[in-house]
């Protein structure tokens, strides 16, 4: 996928009215670089946070102007757990619900056209200058796919001031101290203009061309049995992986309850075992692009590497081409 294709018409568009109501009539001015923030819009704008927060720094930035905090749930279905109990002023997403990924040419899962995800990200209070802390829901291990993939949109769109909430829920709740809200909390849409950029996008011809360059290493995040080709998921036409890609698994940087990021030694632990380079130019991938999503987030924003992509379309649209290799891997975990 380019970006000549996220700028097609929004022929697979399919987020709620409401979401759709707040799009921009105006033409919006894309600009394409090259390869190498609850808030209102007329909240202030918040300072800068790390792209990784914990909870002793939510607490003492939880009224804080200019800023939205965005649990994300798997399903709209989840709504009853949020307002059984949620941190004070953070609003809910159902991310497979909510717009925030769309098919594309049969390619499930892909990231919505400029135009369109800018009136998903306004809908939820979202505008340019918000301060944007996103909470996994904490209540299943891969929460944190949804919450590191809302991360990576946000990023593709030019909305930089985002951070993950290390633990989300679990460790919000941890601290009986903490303050609990309930209920609903209302939305209060904004505008948000996108300002894309490709920095983070590989697609399927950037690919292509790794696998003769060797330009990048191939960090494949899916579990060892569909990396090893013992396992074929539904949305891939064959079974295995890239020839050259190692096996990074989501669940090996994230902690057992799957809610957190490891500390910094345990990463370094799950790296050397994978035979990732920390530094190195890298390109994650997985069957749609969500649980490459955490390994990209792990390698480019908590271990500081610049250089990582993810190939959106993953092993979905790469399997679907007989023409392209497969290889059955081999798993170091």
């Amino acid at each position: 996928m380019n970006m000549q294709t996220r700028t097609a018409a929004l022929a697979t568009a399919r987020p709620a009215a409401a979401i759709m109501a707040s799009l921009s009539a105006a033409a919006l001015g894309i600009a394409v670089l090259g390869l190498a923030a609850t808030a209102p819009a007329r909240a202030a704008p918040a300072s800068s946070a790390p792209p990784l927060v914990d909870a002793a720094w939510l607490r003492a930035h939880l009224h804080d102007r200019g800023q939205v905090i965005l649990e994300v749930y798997d399903t709209a279905t989840q709504r009853p757990a949020y307002e059984a109990g949620h941190i004070p002023g953070a609003v809910f997403t159902g991310f497979l619900n909510d717009g925030w990924r769309v098919p594309r040419d049969g390619i499930p899962g892909m990231l919505p056209p400029p135009e369109q995800i800018a009136g998903v990200i306004g809908h939820f209070g979202i505008g340019n200058a918000t301060r944007v802390i996103i909470v996994p829901a904490g209540r299943a291990r891969g929460d944190f796919n949804a919450a590191a993939r809302v991360f990576w949109t946000l990023r593709m769109e030019g909305a930089d001031n985002a951070s993950i909430l290390n633990g989300g829920d679990r460790a919000w709740f941890a601290d009986p101290a903490d303050p609990v809200a309930r209920g609903n909390v209302p939305l209060r849409p904004a505008v948000f203009v996108p300002h894309p950029t490709t920095e983070y996008l590989a697609t399927m011809p950037m690919v292509r061309a790794t696998l003769d360059s060797h330009a990048a290493q191939l960090v494949d995040a899916r579990p060892p049995a569909q990396f090893e080709g013992r396992v074929r998921a539904p949305v891939d036409a064959r079974a295995g992986t890239l020839p050259g890609a190692r096996n990074l698994p989501f669940s090996a940087v994230l902690t057992a309850d799957g809610e957190g990021v490891r500390p910094m030694p345990e990463l370094a632990q799950a790296l050397h075992r994978a035979g990732v380079e920390r530094g190195a130019p890298s390109i994650t991938f997985c069957n749609t692009g969500h649980f490459a999503s955490t390994d990209w987030f792990v390698l480019r924003e908590v271990l500081a590497n610049p250089r990582v992509r993810l190939y959106d379309g993953s092993m979905s649209e790469w399997s679907r081409n007989p023409a392209l290799p497969m290889v059955p891997g081999h798993s170091a975990f």
